[in-house]
């Protein structure tokens, strides 16, 4: 009996054992990607620092690099953006992630269409280029709010680009989405990214270590393995911005050696130098000129960069288009200044995507000039030129009310106070971000005067009882803020003020306030005028199809007195049509739609004359053209088949800009 006993007990020892033994080989098992993720994460960065050099797979390479955003191009243009760049010497792309396109929404992941990074970087990988990955998150770009989602500043407390836990806490949800996608795409796994660079220009920010360690960590714990970068303007900026154990880059466009030797005496003779940012022209605002920087000169400063035996990458090699409502804006001596919505950038290749004399000559100097062996004898030719004509004129055929468009987009917001667009109780509770927002209130005694208490964000068009009594524009906090009224009744007057946000600032500490739409309080006659309802009107494409399908559109028999919109119809016989140019000469202000798609704002106070339309964005047979006008409609749509930017205006990164508005 004992002996039976002793057996049953060991059986009993040797079944837990043996189910214990299966739990950890299930365990093992369960986390084999895990383990092996675990593995890749302590490879070292494919792209090594020896002597002063890149190397790669065991030889000494020089980076030659453009950088391309493919959110500002669509996705069907991609690989022909990318095979002119390897035609022209380039052996590298390199890219920004917009987090505020990724997450317009709080919690709302979009990584489809022209916004598919994956597949941007599988095409640069087939064309035969590597990628330098720019993932913010912040990346300025004269981008809006620089890339940062609008809805963080729903928080009144928010401290952007800090280790404020509400701000790191968005970053690393848009990490935990954004990075797993791009980790096997490093090269060390057999994709094309070879570096990564940690926030961007950090040091003309901020100068928080924490901060920047936890940027670094929030991607290398995801597992990134590439070579980390900095880049900064400065040497000042470059000792802010520094982080141990990462190389730090330089942006510039002139005095090449200043800003190495500043590289070199902050980090040393052993590592390679490069400019992360060697601009290649400049952006333009409303109401300046086109800025350009003549192809000999950026050739000449090109090859002072090469014979240094340095790496470089175009800022911009192709710029694209500010899409949409993205465009970004600037502070300069306190004066507001939006981005217009193309962003040719005066680069190698022009907006639509055409070889310029930039172009040619940047890539006769990489072939002289690039250490011996480091660029091919026989480069790709180039691709077929992408057609672009100018389509006949079509006529305005309908329109529709403000009152109209206002009934579409639904019941309006009720507040006593005016509300900033970030703080009104939508999307997730992020409030509005880009567009417009129409304020509405009874005012029942004869108004005579306006006042806002603060300056408006940015453009307010003010109407009293249906007429518009002026507009209202962002500068500055010191200029008038006061309209006189001229139509008001003794009572039940209807005051409506549309505040156009035209984009919010992208650089500096601005970044901070850039909240939209009224700040402050309206005044009527020197006293507070409550009550407020409000309509969003943020043109999201939902939106855009319920206008579209719409009933309240009625024949077009002229302009409206306020802003309305307007419908055209453009018929194209061919299978595939062509890139184009709209002509907007004879309108004043508004927003383009082209089939649902929004293709940027318009405005005649210039420099940009006729706006961009890739073929893509067309279809054989009918394409449905919507204008919100603002003011003044022409009644008729032209196109042009070629760009037409404006005046130009030569200049340098260290020159001053006199607007002309």
């Amino acid at each position: 009996m004992t002996v039976s006993i002793r057996g049953v007990h060991l059986l009993r020892w040797l079944v837990l054992i043996g189910m214990f033994a299966l739990m950890i080989l299930w365990y093992f098992q369960r986390n084999k990607n895990l383990q092996l993720d675990y593995m890749k994460s302590l490879q070292e960065p494919s792209l090594k620092l020896q002597n002063g050099e890149f190397v790669l797979n065991g030889e000494e390479v020089t980076i030659l690099s453009g950088s391309m955003h493919y959110f500002r191009v669509v996705p069907e243009y991609w690989e022909d953006r990318l095979r002119k760049m390897k035609s022209g010497g380039l052996n590298t792309v390199t890219t920004y992630v917009p987090w505020n396109l990724h997450e317009q929404v709080r919690g709302d992941f979009d990584f489809s269409g022209i916004l598919n990074v994956v597949e941007f970087l599988k095409i640069a990988q087939k064309v035969g280029l590597y990628v330098i990955f720019r993932p913010g998150p912040y990346i300025c770009a004269e981008w809006e709010l620089g890339g940062l989602p609008s809805w963080l500043l729903a928080d009144d407390e928010m401290k952007v680009r800090t280790t404020y836990p509400l701000f790191t806490e968005a970053v690393t949800k848009y990490f935990d989405h954004l990075i797993p996608k791009v980790v096997p795409l490093q090269y060390n796994r057999g994709g094309p990214i070879i570096a990564f660079q940690v926030e961007n220009e950090y040091g003309s920010y901020g100068d928080s270590a924490a901060y920047m360690e936890f940027v670094k960590e929030a991607m290398v714990t995801k597992g990134v393995t590439e070579l980390l970068v900095t880049s900064d303007n400065s040497k000042k900026a470059m000792k802010k911005g520094r982080l141990p154990g990462v190389l730090m880059t330089a942006n510039f466009q002139d005095n090449v050696e200043r800003h190495f030797g500043d590289l070199k005496a902050l980090q040393g003779d052993n590592l390679p130098l490069m400019t992360m940012e060697f601009w290649s022209g400049w952006f333009d605002h409303w109401g300046e000129r086109h800025h350009i920087y003549t192809a000999d000169g950026i050739a000449e400063l090109t090859k002072s960069i090469l014979v240094k035996g340095a790496s470089i990458n175009f800022y911009m090699y192709h710029g694209g288009t500010n899409f949409g409502f993205m465009n970004g804006g600037n502070i300069d001596k306190g004066i507001y200044k939006p981005t217009i919505t193309s962003y040719d950038y005066d680069a190698p290749l022009s907006e639509s995507g055409e070889p310029t004399e930039k172009f040619f000559k940047i890539k006769e100097v990489i072939q002289k000039h690039t250490p011996t062996g480091r660029v091919p004898s026989t480069l790709p030719e180039l691709p077929v030129a992408i057609g672009k004509v100018a389509y006949s004129e079509v006529k305005v055929q309908e329109t529709m009310s403000l009152a109209a468009l206002l009934e579409i987009s639904g019941k309006p917001i009720y507040n006593d106070d005016i509300l900033a667009m970030e703080k009104l109780p939508i999307n997730n509770g992020g409030g509005q971000s880009f567009g417009f927002l129409l304020y509405r209130s009874r005012v029942n005694t004869k108004p005579t005067k306006l006042t806002l208490s603060r300056s408006p964000r940015d453009r307010a068009q003010v109407f009293l009882n249906g007429d518009e009594v002026g507009v209202l524009m962002r500068k500055t906090e010191e200029e008038d803020r006061s309209l006189e009224l001229t139509n008001g009744k003794d009572a039940n007057n209807v005051l409506d003020i549309l505040v156009e946000n035209l984009g919010r600032v992208n650089y500096d500490k601005d970044i901070q306030t850039e909240k939209k739409g009224l700040l402050g309080d309206v005044m009527i006659n020197d006293k507070k005028q409550v009550k407020w309802e409000m309509y969003p009107l943020e043109f999201t494409k939902h939106f855009m199809e319920a206008v579209s399908t719409s009933k309240k559109w009625s024949a077009f028999e002229g302009r409206e007195k306020q802003p309305a919109l307007y419908r055209a119809t453009l018929e194209i016989q061919d299978s595939k049509p062509k890139d184009t140019f709209v002509n907007m000469k004879g309108w004043e202000k508004g927003v383009i739609f082209i089939n649902g798609f929004n293709l940027g704002r318009y405005w005649n106070v210039g420099p940009q004359k006729n706006y961009y339309l890739p073929g893509p964005l067309l279809r054989q047979g009918k394409n449905e053209i919507i204008m919100f006008e603002l003011h003044k409609a022409d009644g008729t749509i032209r196109f042009d088949d070629k760009a037409d930017l404006g005046e130009e205006q030569q200049i340098n990164n260290e020159d001053d800009i006199e607007p002309m508005l």
